[in-house]
């Protein structure tokens, strides 16, 4: 008996290939303490704020990449390159003797991960069915989620028995036995081949994996790179879509970087304040599994504002100091309107643009949104060295995410040029309002 062509083996390797990079990103948080009272480095916390914020200036330049190069390489190298990068850079961070290869450990980290998330959210958008398609990328993506869940559950033996140090050989172990699943199994994407006038390889593939067919397979598009994001009316789209991705990684690497030392800074032992990281990273993949079904029914516009919304009203709701119990039910929505927000924004961006220019669009996206990764760790180091209160810092994150839905509000529907672009489903059409 033939099996049934599906695209779950794809999903499995991007799935595992984001477990790392989440692990990798948001473990930064759970050593931030600990940085803190390492005394031979002897740092404070603008110096652990900025060597957080390197990994955001590493993933702006990796998005940058990415949109430069994944719609000309492949989706396929692309992504084997992006995992070898961040996990051989958290073995540098692993054998740092200084506070300065640390840093560039933890900036070639982001330069990985940059890569690696738009080249993922376009291979999992082309791996998928409209009918289905936020659910999918919200299956790969949950990964990162899944990555900053493991990251917390470790750090509650590792750190307090061997270390800073153990968190990140931790995260380079896996990937030695991940990369050579990676070169075997991951096909290249026929989107992707068809973009580039390959379709013979492109039908097969498709075939393979039980794809829809592109109705315009044979005919490569005309619109290619940056001029492309502002071609056929997208240019409103494109800025919108750079605003709430800079909003919302300002407030997700904010938050996930300073969370364990604001609530010890209330009162908790440091247990119990990586405990919420943990819960913050649980409700990330909450929110990305929830929201992505909400937004295959109703719309990914509404749900994505409505995730930005979460965040702010959690963050403004932690502020009052609630009993211990509801803090957690917050900490849990905040990453419901953090991380969540963020894959849902990954699958709003590349069901807005063609396949010849999806990861572009999803890379500069990305890359812009960098800026926001870099100013988040700062700017809860700004506050937290200025003296300010817990309360002022959660409502210093939570202002930015109430931008992010008015920016989201006013994203225009997609305008599509039947000339130039595969047709599209009325479902798809619904998933772009």
């Amino acid at each position: 008996m033939t099996a049934r062509p599906t695209t779950a083996p794809v999903i499995g390797l991007c799935l595992m290939a984001l477990v790392l990079e989440g692990y990798d990103l948001l473990m930064y948080g759970t050593v931030v303490p600990s940085l803190l009272a390492y005394e031979p480095w002897q740092l404070d916390a603008t110096d652990v704020g900025m060597l957080g914020s390197l990994t955001g200036v590493g993933m702006l330049i990796g998005a940058l990449v990415a949109a430069g190069v994944a719609d000309r390489w492949g989706r396929r190298r692309t992504l084997l390159a992006a995992v070898l990068v961040f996990s051989a850079a958290m073995g540098v961070c692993a054998l740092a003797p200084t506070p300065a290869v640390f840093g560039v450990g933890r900036m070639a980290v982001g330069i990985g991960a940059g890569v690696l998330m738009p080249t993922a959210a376009s291979t999992l958008i082309e791996f998928s069915h409209s009918r289905t398609r936020a659910r999918s990328v919200a299956m790969g993506f949950v990964g990162t989620s899944i990555g900053g869940i493991l990251a917390g559950v470790l750090s509650l033996w590792l750190v307090p028995t061997f270390g800073f140090r153990a968190m990140f050989v931790a995260g380079l172990v896996p990937a030695l036995l991940f990369l050579p699943l990676m070169l075997r199994y991951l096909p290249e994407s026929p989107a992707y081949l068809t973009s580039r006038g390959r379709a013979t390889e492109a039908t097969a593939i498709g075939a393979r994996y039980g794809l829809e067919p592109e109705p315009t397979s044979a005919v490569p598009h005309p619109e290619r790179g940056l001029r492309a994001l502002f071609g056929s009316g997208r240019t409103t789209a494109t800025l919108l879509f750079w605003g709430m991705t800079l909003v919302c990684l300002l407030v997700l690497f904010g938050v996930a970087t300073w969370l364990p030392a604001l609530m010890k800074s209330a009162g908790y032992p440091l247990g119990a304040a990586l405990s919420f990281l943990l819960t913050l990273n649980v409700g990330g993949a909450v929110g990305a599994l929830g929201g992505a079904a909400l937004a295959d029914r109703y719309g990914i516009k509404p749900v994505t504002a409505i995730g930005f919304l979460c965040a702010a009203v959690s963050l403004i709701m932690i502020a009052t100091g609630p009993p211990t119990a509801v803090v957690y039910l917050l900490v849990l929505l905040a990453g419901v309107g953090t991380t969540g927000t963020q894959i849902l924004l990954n699958t709003f961006i590349g069901g807005h643009y063609p396949a010849a220019c999806r990861t572009t669009g999803i890379g500069m996206a990305l890359g812009v949104g960098r800026i926001g990764a870099i100013i988040g760790p700062t700017y809860g180091g700004f506050f937290v060295a200025a003296g300010a209160g817990t309360t002022w810092q959660l409502l210093a994150f939570a202002a930015p995410a109430v931008v992010g839905a008015a920016l989201t509000a006013l994203v225009p529907r997609r305008n599509d040029d039947t000339n130039t672009t595969p047709a599209v489903s009325a479902t798809d059409q619904e998933a772009v309002r």
